[in-house]
Order: C-alpha cells, then sequence, then structure tokens
C-alpha cells in the first residue's frame, strides 16, 4: 500500500487524478495538501471539485477517505505535521496559473516546489516525486516537433509561467539529485473524453471562439497538441506507480498520432453544428492586433469588462496557437500507455455539455485578473 501526497487536489486535473485514484479502492492512501482553515473545510472543498466528475454523494463519500492536511505546499519546508513523514509517492500538480504577477508566480512555482522538495529529506520511505510541468517549458523557440529535453537558461519564454516551470525544473535537477524525481510535462488539457465540459470548461471556450471567429494565428492544415483530462489524469497515475521508469521526463501529450489537426476541428465542429454552415477560416498575422480585436468585437462584442478580459486571454492563447508544436509522447507510449482520443472524437460530448462560450471563459477567469493556485495549466498562455 502506498502513502500518496497530492497537491493541487482542488484543481481540474488534480480533481480528476483523485477521482480516478479513489475509484480504484486499490488501498491506496492519499493525503492532500489542501489551503483550508480546518479539515471539515478541506473535506467539503474536495468534495465540490469531485463532484464535477461524479454525483455530490458519492464525491462526499469519496472525499471522506482522505487524509487532508491543511496547509501550503510551498512553505512545507516548515510543515512538521507527521502525516506527511511516511509518504511514498508525491504528485505535485499545485502551481500558481495566474498570467499577473509575474514575481508571485516565479515565488509560487520556483521556489515553492523547492520547498516542497527540501520536506521530502524527512520522508525516508519516499519512492517516487513526480513533479508536473508544462509541455511548454521548452521555451518558443523549440522546433516543431518538440522532444523531451531538459530545459536551457537562455530559453526564450512567452510568460511568467512557463518560465517558472522551467526553471522549477532546472533547481530540483541540480538541488535535488538524490530525489527519486520523475518529471511529467501535460501540453493543452480540455474537456472529458465521457463527461465532456461538465468537470471544467477550461480552454475549450477557446476551441469554440476560434470556430466562431473563423479567424486563426496559423495555417490552418497545422494543429494543436490537446488532451481529455481523463486520459492525462491516467498516464499521470501510471508514472505515478508504475516500477521501474525508462526515463526521468515525459510529455503528457497527443503527439503526431493524436495531434488534433485544424481541419479535422472545424469538421468536427460542422458535424455538431450543421446551422453554423461550412468553416471558412481566416488565417491572420498575430502582430496585426487589430485584425483580432476588429473580428471579436463583431463576434462577440465588447460591451462588457468580462468580455474585454476574453479578448486578452484569447490574444495570449493564440500567441501559444502560432508557435504550432506537437510534443512528443514516444517515450509515454513506450511506457505501454496507450495514446489519447483527439479532440475531434469527443468534441460533440464537450458541445453537449456546455453553456455560452462568453460563460465557459469563465472558469479560466482568474488567470487573467488574479491569482489561480491549481493545477499547472497545460500549454499555457497556452493554459
Amino acid at each position: 500500500m502506498a502513502r500518496i501526497l497530492l497537491t493541487g487536489a482542488t484543481g481540474f486535473l488534480g480533481g480528476a487524478v483523485l477521482h480516478q485514484a479513489l475509484s480504484r479502492r486499490d488501498g491506496d492512501e492519499w493525503v492532500c495538501l489542501v489551503r483550508c482553515a480546518d479539515v471539515e473545510q478541506g473535506h467539503q472543498r474536495l468534495a465540490a471539485r469531485l463532484s464535477r466528475f461524479t454525483d455530490l454523494f458519492t464525491a462526499h463519500r469519496l472525499a471522506r477517505t482522505v487524509t487532508i492536511v491543511p496547509g501550503d505546499f510551498t512553505r512545507a519546508d516548515q510543515d512538521a505535521d507527521p502525516r506527511l513523514d511516511g509518504v511514498t509517492h508525491i504528485l505535485h500538480l499545485a502551481a500558481d496559473t495566474s498570467y499577473r504577477g509575474e514575481e508571485r508566480v516565479f515565488r509560487t512555482n520556483h521556489l515553492g516546489t523547492l520547498a516542497l522538495a527540501r520536506r521530502t529529506r524527512s520522508m525516508p520511505k519516499l519512492q517516487r516525486f513526480l513533479h508536473v510541468g508544462t509541455a511548454m517549458s521548452c521555451g518558443a523557440d523549440a522546433p516543431s516537433l518538440v522532444r523531451e529535453a531538459l530545459p536551457h537558461p537562455e530559453d526564450r519564454h512567452l510568460v511568467a509561467y512557463t518560465a517558472s516551470k522551467a526553471a522549477a525544473e532546472t533547481s530540483l535537477a541540480a538541488e535535488f539529485a538524490d530525489l527519486p524525481l520523475v518529471v511529467a510535462r501535460p501540453s493543452i488539457v480540455v474537456g472529458h473524453s465521457t463527461l465532456g465540459a461538465a468537470p471544467s470548461s477550461s480552454i475549450l471556450w477557446l476551441v469554440r471562439a476560434a470556430d466562431r471567429l473563423r479567424l486563426l494565428p496559423t495555417e490552418t492544415r497545422t494543429g494543436i497538441d490537446i488532451v481529455p483530462v481523463d486520459w492525462a489524469a491516467a498516464a499521470l497515475l501510471a508514472l505515478l506507480r508504475k516500477p521501474g521508469l525508462a526515463h526521468s521526463l515525459y510529455h503528457v501529450s497527443a503527439g503526431e498520432e493524436s495531434l488534433t489537426r485544424w481541419p479535422d476541428l472545424f469538421r468536427a465542429f460542422e458535424a455538431a453544428d450543421p446551422e453554423g454552415g461550412p468553416r471558412h477560416v481566416d488565417r491572420f498575422d498575430f502582430a496585426d492586433r487589430a485584425a483580432l480585436r476588429e473580428r471579436f468585437a463583431a463576434t462577440f462584442g465588447l460591451d462588457t469588462a468580462l468580455k474585454h478580459a476574453m479578448l486578452r486571454a484569447t490574444r495570449a492563447y493564440y500567441m501559444f496557437c502560432a508557435l504550432d508544436f506537437t510534443f512528443a509522447n514516444d517515450r509515454l507510449r513506450a511506457e505501454g500507455i496507450a495514446a489519447p482520443p483527439a479532440l475531434p472524437d469527443y468534441l460533440g460530448t464537450c458541445l453537449a455539455s456546455s453553456s455560452e462560450i462568453v460563460e465557459q471563459f469563465v472558469d479560466d477567469l482568474e488567470m487573467f485578473t488574479g491569482s489561480a493556485t491549481a493545477e499547472p495549466l497545460p500549454l499555457t498562455a497556452t493554459a
């Protein structure tokens, strides 16, 4: 029986991981480090997240099986709670995914992760520390097919989030070489392959907005590396518990085989929404801010603060779409993990459980207006 410490359990990916793990009833003990006033509040927060994946009764029942340790991973090295001493596995998902507050993001994601690593010195039974980063740790100048490699200090990053995650990887490798460390880098996590948008609309709103705008900052023949949250959660659990991994760094990504190609995606939109007619998509130069603003205003309007925030978020995500990266997943597949479904395969399920696009954007609003400490934003600005 393993004793697993999970950070970021109240986030989208963290909730998916916890729901899958607890539903298996395999005897593992899950310990969640949760920002909360007391254990009861911690259980309530977990139940609220788990209820996105199951009924409310089951969510509360599953939450009660988790050991709650009130705390903050960024101060874990000061946490003497003895329940952490017997941990055998760590799945570190928590991060600040905000696009604001560069210093705070760096302090949380880089220095905070090192604080958690220091706490492992008091965990004599630790067998694996799975640190979840982001596929965009590669920086903005990587080749179109990105393979797993350690970050370089000279890599150019478009946002502080990806820079902070790359810095965390670099420091962990340099300062904690004795840890049983494995790094997993998810690409863009969108929807759930069977529950659709019910667990979260994060980033799904952007895909829908691109369809509605009929505008892309890249050639329409290119693609975008997207995976569903349930598949990503299963892959992380496999990397966490499988003994004898061949590598210490893995992309949790669609790869070339399951890459969501824009033509396939727009055909899926046409099939799910035939009244929208054929999708004739225009390309624009990302540097042309006026073109995106004009199309956005004509499509959604700019009459509220929420829509202005959505325009900024769209521009930020489009900045990453323009890179046209595919993240190789050969290493992950070699560990026996099946390829994920491509977004067009489950898009209809997502749309059937969707609200209006602007309403769905609210799931990501906090990232553009304040702090959002949760699981890593998969290809952030990507999220």
